[in-house]
Protein backbone atom coordinates (compact mmCIF):
# COMPACT_ATOMS: atom_id res chain seq x y z
CA UNK A 1 0.00 0.00 0.00
CA UNK A 2 1.42 3.40 -0.94
CA UNK A 3 1.14 6.47 1.28
CA UNK A 4 -2.58 7.04 1.98
CA UNK A 5 -3.69 5.45 -1.31
CA UNK A 6 -6.59 3.09 -0.73
CA UNK A 7 -7.49 1.40 2.48
CA UNK A 8 -5.44 -1.10 4.47
CA UNK A 9 -6.36 -4.69 3.54
CA UNK A 10 -6.12 -5.72 7.21
CA UNK A 11 -8.14 -3.02 9.00
CA UNK A 12 -10.01 -1.31 6.18
CA UNK A 13 -8.84 2.17 7.23
CA UNK A 14 -6.60 4.64 5.43
CA UNK A 15 -3.21 5.14 7.09
CA UNK A 16 0.48 5.16 6.16
CA UNK A 17 1.79 1.78 5.03
CA UNK A 18 2.80 -0.87 7.54
CA UNK A 19 6.36 -2.19 7.25
CA UNK A 20 6.62 -5.48 5.36
CA UNK A 21 6.17 -8.50 7.62
CA UNK A 22 4.31 -6.57 10.34
CA UNK A 23 0.62 -6.87 11.18
CA UNK A 24 -1.52 -3.75 11.13
CA UNK A 25 -2.04 -2.73 14.78
CA UNK A 26 -5.63 -1.72 13.97
CA UNK A 27 -6.57 -5.08 12.45
CA UNK A 28 -9.18 -7.15 14.26
CA UNK A 29 -7.94 -10.41 15.78
CA UNK A 30 -9.72 -13.72 15.28
CA UNK A 31 -9.60 -17.15 16.90
CA UNK A 32 -8.43 -20.16 14.88
CA UNK A 33 -12.11 -20.85 14.17
CA UNK A 34 -12.59 -17.33 12.79
CA UNK A 35 -14.46 -15.80 15.75
CA UNK A 36 -13.68 -12.12 16.33
CA UNK A 37 -11.62 -11.38 19.46
CA UNK A 38 -12.56 -8.01 20.94
CA UNK A 39 -10.00 -7.31 23.63
CA UNK A 40 -10.48 -3.55 23.89
CA UNK A 41 -12.84 -3.59 26.90
CA UNK A 42 -10.66 -6.09 28.75
CA UNK A 43 -7.48 -4.10 28.10
CA UNK A 44 -9.07 -0.84 29.27
CA UNK A 45 -10.33 -2.51 32.46
CA UNK A 46 -6.97 -4.19 33.12
CA UNK A 47 -5.12 -0.90 32.62
CA UNK A 48 -7.47 0.87 35.01
CA UNK A 49 -7.06 -1.83 37.66
CA UNK A 50 -3.26 -1.90 37.43
CA UNK A 51 -2.94 1.91 37.41
CA UNK A 52 -5.30 2.17 40.40
CA UNK A 53 -3.22 -0.35 42.36
CA UNK A 54 0.02 1.40 41.41
CA UNK A 55 -1.41 4.67 42.69
CA UNK A 56 -3.03 3.29 45.86
CA UNK A 57 0.09 1.34 46.84
CA UNK A 58 2.34 4.29 45.95
CA UNK A 59 4.47 2.08 43.69
CA UNK A 60 7.56 3.87 42.40
CA UNK A 61 8.43 1.51 39.51
CA UNK A 62 5.32 0.98 37.35
CA UNK A 63 7.36 -0.53 34.50
CA UNK A 64 8.35 -3.40 36.80
CA UNK A 65 4.70 -3.94 37.79
CA UNK A 66 3.56 -4.04 34.16
CA UNK A 67 6.36 -6.51 33.33
CA UNK A 68 5.30 -8.77 36.20
CA UNK A 69 1.64 -8.57 35.13
CA UNK A 70 2.67 -9.71 31.65
CA UNK A 71 4.76 -12.59 33.04
CA UNK A 72 1.96 -13.78 35.34
CA UNK A 73 -0.59 -13.48 32.52
CA UNK A 74 1.58 -15.64 30.27
CA UNK A 75 1.93 -18.23 33.05
CA UNK A 76 -1.85 -18.29 33.50
CA UNK A 77 -2.50 -18.65 29.78
CA UNK A 78 0.08 -21.44 29.46
CA UNK A 79 -1.77 -23.41 32.14
CA UNK A 80 -5.30 -22.52 30.96
CA UNK A 81 -7.48 -25.38 29.72
CA UNK A 82 -11.03 -25.06 28.45
CA UNK A 83 -13.34 -27.56 29.89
Amino acid sequence: MNDFQGSCPECGLMHPPIAPGLKCPLAKDKTSSGELIDSSDFLVQMKNIVVSKIQSKNIKNPKKVFALVIIETIKFLDQYKEG
